[in-house]
């Protein structure tokens, strides 16, 4: 490790897809991974995952921050040969479409550019991730913060496939209500119950909705928010997977939330407003749709993250 002083920065939870943005919207959530690293002499590079309980069952070889550090160490020029140990803590809870394998790749390489002899670019930092497995829409937000889109540059003959992240201004007042149900939804189940095929006017209508979503969180508009939230590619399908989940985002605009979605692949939701003493409101009566189902749900409320994985200025 180049440095000899300690390393720490943050890396925020997302919210992907937002409704009708399947794979292209995301925002960031002000629920962080802590990111230390501390230089050592021995060689060995350890990462102690605090933030995870389980995390010690999993094989370390495939740690997604250890797994980031490796790809950035390739493409910047970073030595690895003296070790470093890099300490992760926060309250990311895994599975629950907040990004977490997202922001482990996102915390490596944002390691990686800090100690970089070559220079970087958001996009080529992206580029390194999606590969590794991250999800396009939450890395990008998970990399820059704020509210973000994900743009393929590359057409789709072409390999590698190439993204570029674009940022942008979110009214800062918008406040989350997660809902987060005792039910696993993996993400090849999630991706199975998706049709193979859209309806052009489908296709239309969801690029339409995407827009008007962007639109309406840069500016605080909650009713264009609540008239484009409406998704037709992914959320007919996934919220059939766990019972009450349909409930539940009904229930969140009944109790005054601008709109309500999935988050990312699910099972946590996610329900918008600007008002924040709606909020109690909103998540009790999640959490009572839920429990109407047989199901237990726990919520959390959050503002936008306005920090991200990488530095804000590239080198």
């Amino acid at each position: 490790m180049a440095k000899t002083t300690a390393i720490t920065f943050h890396v925020p939870a997302t919210a992907s897809n937002l409704g009708p943005g399947y794979g292209v919207l995301a925002v960031a959530v002000d629920l962080p991974l802590g990111i230390t690293v501390e230089p050592r002499t021995d060689g060995e590079i350890l990462v102690d995952r605090r933030d995870d309980p389980s995390a010690h069952l999993d094989d370390p070889r495939h740690d997604p921050v250890l797994r980031g550090l490796r790809r950035g160490a390739e493409l910047f020029d970073v030595p690895l040969n003296k070790g470093m140990l890099v300490v992760v803590e926060g309250t990311i809870p895994r599975g629950t479409g907040l990004g977490t394998i997202s922001a482990g790749y996102a915390a490596g390489l944002g390691i990686a550019v800090r100690l970089a002899k070559k220079k970087w670019t958001t996009v080529q930092v992206l580029d390194a991730l999606v590969p590794l497995g991250g999800d396009p829409a939450h890395g990008a937000a998970s990399l820059v913060g704020g509210l973000c889109a994900t743009v393929q540059t590359s057409t789709p003959q072409e390999t590698p496939q190439h993204l570029r992240p674009l940022s942008y201004q979110i009214h800062p007042d918008w406040h989350y209500v997660i809902a987060l149900p005792d039910a696993q939804m993996g993400t090849a189940d999630t991706k199975r119950v998706l049709p193979p095929t859209l309806p052009h006017a489908a296709t239309a209508r969801s690029t339409s909705r995407a827009l008007g979503v962007l639109h309406a969180l840069q500016h605080g508009d909650e009713g264009l928010l609540r008239q484009c939230v409406l998704d037709e590619v992914h959320l007919p399908y996934r919220r059939r997977l766990v019972p009450g989940l349909s409930e539940a985002l009904i229930a969140a605009v009944e109790a005054g939330a601008a709109g309500s979605t999935i988050c990312g692949h699910g099972p946590g939701l996610i329900a918008f407003t600007l008002v924040p003493g709606r909020t109690p409101e909103i998540a009790r009566a999640m959490v009572e749709a839920f429990g109407k189902a047989g199901r237990q749900a726990t919520t959390l409320t959050l503002q936008t993250a306005f920090y991200g994985a990488l530095p804000t200025t590239p080198a």
